[in-house]
């Protein structure tokens, strides 16, 4: 126990510190957020409707891509609002 600190009170003494070996270059230069092609590329084509009451065949498809094009598009807001926020928390704006 003697032995131990007796080189706990030696040790800064040494010129040895614990941090010595690091210096500012040996940290990971930070990389910019890349905002996906994907994330640029639209969702899908709005449908026209005719001006007219519609069959349940009719509408049935419609309804099925609108809801496909809606999701897409929701999802890829989520997305694209945490790559702003990513991008300006870095400073640069996009």
């Amino acid at each position: 126990m003697k032995t131990f600190a007796i080189l706990c009170a030696l040790l800064p003494l040494s010129g040895f510190t614990t941090c010595s070996w690091i210096d500012r270059h040996s940290a990971l230069t930070p990389t910019p957020a890349h905002v996906s092609d994907n994330l640029k590329k639209p969702c899908g084509e709005l449908t026209d409707i005719p001006d007219r009451d519609l069959t349940q065949e009719e509408s049935n498809p419609l309804w099925a891509q609108d809801r496909r094009v809606g999701g897409c598009a929701i999802r890829k807001n989520k997305a694209l609002v945490k790559a702003i926020t990513v991008l300006e928390q870095q400073g640069q704006k996009k």
